[in-house]
């Protein structure tokens, strides 16, 4: 600090002559001294040359940020009282700790600055309203971007030394706030996504867009990312489904693996909600991958791990869905990033009611309205206030849960929107229970249209489960064992099964009645003729054929990706519609009806 070149020297004579200097390290490159006499030295020096101090910070504040040291470069800029050099460190090492989650961190040291010099700054107005929205502040952040517009547009880039580029830690190609109009479009691009709104998402992205360079690289995998929500958001899943993969392998090749993860886990959600929960399970198990060095899960990883268990919660594999989602809590805990966090302790919540841990599902619920209370986040992103609905509607509360959707203004006359979709099955769901199967039909009817045009197989086959209990309740039965019949095959090659289970005795009592209906038909055939009750679905046909190949369960599963237990399900599925007691018996009945070549 003093420019004295023979500092080791002097350290290693302190240390010998007892005067409370302590090494930290084996190679004693890092000292200190004894709190106490720290703390003496420091009176003596504002005593004896209180004009020192401030230099002194200032070249502390040079050399901690030299050597990495963000942290205490920008205290020692602070206790020198050069407010304005903390507030360049700050906006110089956002991206750092952007990607190092610290969030926190950056909110502390904006609290440390007047607020006077953080509204002449837009650049730390839009790093403080990317750590509330990563913090689910979102009713802070818009105030932010909207100061952050006014700034720029009143005082430049850099209004307190406009002589001095801009120059971020991790470079500009890699920053997300160098390019500051742009910066701000991405952030209105991230409010509309938490409003669900795809075409605001698109229209802010366009704008961002038009505003890049050549140079801002980070920007324009973030633009694609957010064109590529938007298709989500808007029902174009296909086109979102191709978009992401491209987002995940440019992300990848430009060495920002980290920042594929999210992307990936959202192409994840894409697949499920087009139906193809094995694309999706592949899909996450590439993002753990991602999210892992040297074997070990990253904080990021923790999205993945939520994302498999919730494929594996749908297919019915309740222990390693609870597995996953316990682990995947336990590494979004280490986010500053929230919405990952709600969406885990969702997926865990709805496991654990489905193990019959009621008081440990609402413990989950618990968690995640503290560490994010804000209810301005569309369900698609956040499932824990619908969730909390059902939960009620599971436990006889039907009034709590016509409470929640009065309050979110839901009606049976909406124009359904797929981002606001759990909200509007909540409140068909509360209608059923409301014996009210008429309004809850003409709302469902509007739902499947919009999945079906949007080819949201998952959706679709949550809808067709719901209409069929609303025709069963309206007494058109027949009607809805057809309606449900759909469903079934719709949901059968992927291996759905929570979908049906969830819905508790009424659907339970209208799949034993189908049965019986499958029974008396299947009696009618000639006794002579070999038949099935039920036709073998497209996924039992594939298990089929690797039966009679002679593969083990094991060798099936491996070969279709899908769990061991799932395997075991198909052939159970294939062995009871084939009438068989055994596969040898099932592969002779098979070739009896020309199901094998």
């Amino acid at each position: 600090m003093t420019g004295r070149t023979d500092s080791q020297r002097l350290l290693e004579q302190a240390e010998r002559a007892n005067l409370f200097l302590v090494p930290l390290d084996g190679q004693r490159r890092w000292w200190r001294y004894h709190h106490l006499f720290a703390d003496l030295l420091r009176a003596r020096l504002r005593q004896t040359r209180p004009e020192r101090v401030g230099g002194l910070h200032q070249a502390a504040a040079a050399w901690c940020e030299r050597h990495g040291l963000v942290d205490d470069a920008v205290r020692h800029a602070l206790a020198a009282g050069d407010q304005v050099r903390a507030a360049r460190l700050i906006e110089r090492h956002f991206d750092a700790l952007l990607r190092r989650a610290e969030g926190a961190t950056g909110d502390r040291w904006v609290a440390a600055l007047p607020a006077e010099l953080v509204r002449a700054r837009p650049r730390l107005l839009v790093a403080q309203a990317v750590w509330a929205l990563l913090g689910g502040r979102v009713e802070e952040a818009e105030p932010l971007v909207d100061q952050a517009e006014t700034a720029l547009a009143s005082s430049g880039d850099e209004p307190y030394e406009p002589d001095t580029p801009y120059e971020p830690s991790v470079g500009r190609a890699a920053s997300r706030i160098a390019n500051l109009p742009a910066s701000i479009a991405l952030v209105r691009a991230e409010l509309a996504r938490r409003r669900g709104d795809a075409e605001g998402i698109a229209a802010s992205a366009q704008r961002a867009l038009a505003r890049l360079s050549d140079d801002d690289r980070a920007l324009h995998l973030q633009v694609d990312w957010f064109l590529a929500v938007a298709d989500w958001f808007g029902g174009r899943l296909a086109s979102a489904e191709a978009a992401l993969a491209g987002v995940v392998a440019r992300q990848r090749a430009a060495g920002e693996s980290y920042l594929a993860v999210r992307p990936a886990c959202d192409l994840g959600q894409v697949q499920r909600a087009r139906g193809r929960l094995a694309a999706a399970l592949r899909t996450y198990e590439q993002a753990l991958e991602i999210a892992s060095d040297a074997g070990r899960p990253l904080p990021p990883a923790g999205m993945a791990q939520v994302g498999m268990a919730e494929v594996l919660s749908e297919r019915g594999e309740l222990e390693a869905a609870l597995d996953r989602a316990t682990e995947g809590v336990r590494l979004c805990r280490q986010l500053s990033y929230t919405l990952p966090l709600l969406a885990g302790l969702a997926v865990l919540a709805w496991t654990r009611q489905a193990l019959g841990d009621t008081p440990g599902a609402m413990a989950a619920l618990a968690e995640a309205e503290r560490a994010d209370p804000s209810t301005a986040v569309v369900d698609l992103l956040n499932p824990v206030p619908a969730l909390r609905a059902r939960l009620a509607l599971a436990s006889g509360e039907v009034a709590d849960a016509r409470g929640w959707v009065q309050a979110c203004g839901l009606a049976p006359g909406d124009r359904p929107s797929y981002p606001h979709e759990r909200g509007h099955l909540v409140l068909a769901r509360v209608l059923l229970a409301e014996q009210a199967p008429a309004q809850a039909l003409g709302l469902l009817e509007r739902l499947g249209d919009l999945a079906a045009v949007e080819g949201r197989t998952g959706s679709l086959i949550e809808v067709r489960v719901l209409q069929a209990l609303a025709l069963a309740a309206k007494g058109e039965e027949r009607d809805g064992l057809a309606v449900l019949a759909e469903a079934l095959a719709l949901a059968e090659p992927e291996g759905y099964t929570r979908v049906f289970l969830d819905e508790g005795s009424p659907l339970a009592a209208l799949l034993d009645r189908r049965a019986i209906a499958g029974r008396r038909a299947a009696a009618s055939v000639p006794a002579s003729m070999p038949a099935m009750v039920q036709p073998l679905s497209e996924r039992e046909l594939e298990v089929l054929g690797l039966l009679a190949a002679g593969r083990s369960n094991r060798e099936i599963a491996e070969e279709l990706v899908v769990a061991l237990d799932t395997v075991k399900k198909h052939v159970s599925h294939v062995l009871d519609k084939l009438g068989a007691a055994n596969r040898t018996q099932a592969v002779a009945h098979a070739r009896e009806l020309g199901l094998l070549g």
